[in-house]
Order: C-alpha cells, then sequence, then structure tokens
C-alpha cells in the first residue's frame, strides 16, 4: 500500500498573502502622512503655547495690513534707524541702542522685517519693497525725520535703497560690514550658497510640520552661532522660539532667493553724496567707500572673526555713529 508523503505529519501552510508593491508604496505612504500630521499637530501646538508664554517687547503697527514690530525711544535732533543681518531680529541692537539713547540726544528705531519676531510674513518682499516698508513704518510710528541709518550686512543693502529712494529722509549712513553686490553676483551660484538655500528650504517646509524643530534639538539646523552664543535672557528665548517658525523660515528663505536673483544697481558712487557717512569693515575692504563724498567719508576696520559686529563690536559701531552725528551737527551750523 502506497502511503501519501506527510500523510501522519503536520505541515505548517503560510496563509500569509504577500503584499504587492503597489501595496507596500501605498502603507508607506499612509505611515508618512500620519507622521506629517503628527508633526504639523505638535507645530501648532508648540506655535500655540510660544504665543502664550511670550512676553512682546515691542510696539506695532500694520503696512499693507502685516503686523510690524518696532521699538522706538528717546528723542533727539536725528532719529537713528536700524537694520540687521539675515536671519537676525531687532534684539540685536540693544546695546547700541540704549547707549545712545542715554549719551546722544538721538531717538533710535528698532525694527524686525517682514517674518522676524512678531511680524507676520505675509507675501515675498524684494529689497526694494522692504525699503519702502520701512519708509510706511517710520511714518505710521511717529519717528521723526533726519535719519541717520545703521545697517549691517543684508540690512546695509535695504537702508542703501531706502536712502537711494528716499534721500531727502536721510541725514547720514553707517554701513557695517556690507554685502557688496559685486560679490553677491560673483558668488550666488557658489556650491556654497546653492547648499545653503537648499538646507534652508528644507527648514521652510519643514517649519511646518515640526521637521525643523526637531533639526533644532539634534543642532542639524543652520544656526547663526553669534546670535544664539551672544543673546541672552528674554532676547535669546524669543529668537530661540521664533526661529523654528514658518514665519521665520520664509523670511530667511525669501532674502537668501533676493540673493541669488539680485540685480540691482545701488551702491553707485555718490549715492550718498552730500552726507555724512562711515562704512565698518572687517577686513579693510574699502570698495564702497565710493559711495558717500571724499570729505565726509570715514572707514572704521573692526578687528573679529563674528558673524555680527552689532553684538560683538558694539564700540566700533557706536564710534561710527557718534562720527556721523557729529559731521550732521557740523554741516547744520
Amino acid at each position: 500500500m502506497n502511503l501519501l508523503p506527510h500523510s501522519n505529519g503536520v505541515r505548517r501552510v503560510n496563509m500569509k498573502r504577500q503584499r504587492t508593491t503597489k501595496e507596500k508604496l501605498k502603507y508607506i505612504a499612509k505611515v508618512l502622512l500620519g507622521i506629517i500630521i503628527a508633526g504639523f499637530i505638535v507645530q501648532q501646538i508648540t506655535n500655540f503655547i510660544a504665543g502664550e508664554t511670550l512676553i512682546e517687547r515691542v510696539d506695532y503697527i500694520t503696512v499693507d495690513d502685516k503686523r510690524m514690530d518696532f521699538r522706538l525711544s528717546g528723542s533727539g535732533n536725528y532719529t537713528v534707524v536700524f537694520d540687521g543681518v539675515l536671519g537676525g531680529n531687532l534684539e540685536v541692537w540693544n546695546t547700541i541702542a540704549s547707549e545712545l539713547e542715554e549719551n546722544d540726544n538721538v531717538a533710535t528705531f528698532l525694527y524686525n522685517r517682514r517674518g522676524y519676531g512678531f511680524s507676520a510674513s505675509g507675501s515675498a518682499r524684494t529689497i526694494e519693497e522692504q525699503a519702502q516698508d520701512l519708509k510706511i513704518l517710520l511714518r505710521k510710528s511717529g519717528a521723526l525725520e533726519p535719519y541717520i541709518l545703521v545697517g549691517e550686512e543684508y540690512g546695509s543693502l535695504v537702508l542703501t535703497s531706502f536712502a537711494e529712494q528716499f534721500p531727502d529722509s536721510v541725514a547720514g549712513i553707517v554701513s557695517v560690514n556690507p554685502l557688496v553686490e559685486e560679490d553677491i553676483k560673483n558668488s550666488r551660484n557658489s556650491l556654497k550658497n546653492v547648499a545653503l538655500r537648499i538646507r534652508r528650504k528644507i527648514e521652510q517646509l519643514g517649519s511646518y510640520i515640526g521637521l525643523t524643530m526637531l533639526l533644532d534639538k539634534l543642532n542639524l539646523d543652520v544656526n547663526i552661532n553669534d546670535l544664539e552664543d551672544n543673546l541672552e535672557g528674554e532676547a535669546l528665548e524669543e529668537f530661540s522660539s521664533h526661529r523654528t517658525k514658518a514665519s521665520y523660515t520664509s523670511a530667511v528663505s525669501n532674502e537668501l532667493r533676493n540673493l541669488s536673483k539680485y540685480n540691482l544697481d545701488i551702491q553707485q558712487d555718490g549715492v550718498f553724496t552730500g552726507k555724512p557717512y562711515c562704512l565698518i569693515t572687517k577686513n579693510e575692504d574699502d570698495r564702497l567707500k565710493s559711495l558717500g563724498d571724499e570729505g565726509l567719508t570715514t572707514s572704521i576696520v573692526s578687528n573679529t572673526d563674528s558673524c555680527v559686529l552689532s553684538l560683538s563690536k558694539a564700540i566700533d559701531i557706536l564710534a561710527g555713529i557718534r562720527g556721523v552725528i557729529k559731521q550732521c551737527n557740523d554741516l547744520k551750523k
């Protein structure tokens, strides 16, 4: 008699159906969607908590229906207007502004460009439009003319555009470690700058779903070390909270895009004609001295490796501002 194989044993049969590639992809997509939704919820909760706990130490008004922060203090013959580095906020100028208000008979005006601090982001703004926003903000805030403009790095471009568009409102200019148009145009497609724009774009998109917050916790985000190393107390808490939000990351991406597509020609010889002008640089780069009149132009070389002179070299910036104030007063005599 022929017996069937395995007739007296137990045979284990795998009844589980193998998933097709399409089904696996659908499963992965569902998992990713769940992670994104969870990240979005966490981000919204974090934003809400920050909004409820952070103390607003600024005033604000609306420009084109968008909130813009400012801090106007002191009084005097001039209003010193500050505009800072890409990625920075108005807090970087606190030490310098306080010193001027106390000792130099001037008013000071600090503000946050769109997307920084508590300022709303809104649509992308060109450098010329940022200067126009500032003009409206100054007028609506009651900051009295004439203005002495103090711009650092990216902020120097905004204030140079301001001086070009509204020369009658400006008494003097201080450019701190300014970006040079020639360098912007020559380096915008460098591997370093392209990589930076990509990383910042990832942070912008990630700030909607909690990814940027996670990168920040892991120290994998793009940091401006001089800011976080030199800000303290409430100023540091506010900056750290805002820098992972969509408004901040969108503002940074917008300004990087302005540099990558830069086509302005505002750094013309004599653009500051008739106005006291001080150029403060880190490396004896005097290419922008020609923006002012020879007899009204001074320069200061600041010995530092810092990326943010407003925090690390206040003494040099104060010297430059006070020199311009003195020249402005002399011209009025």
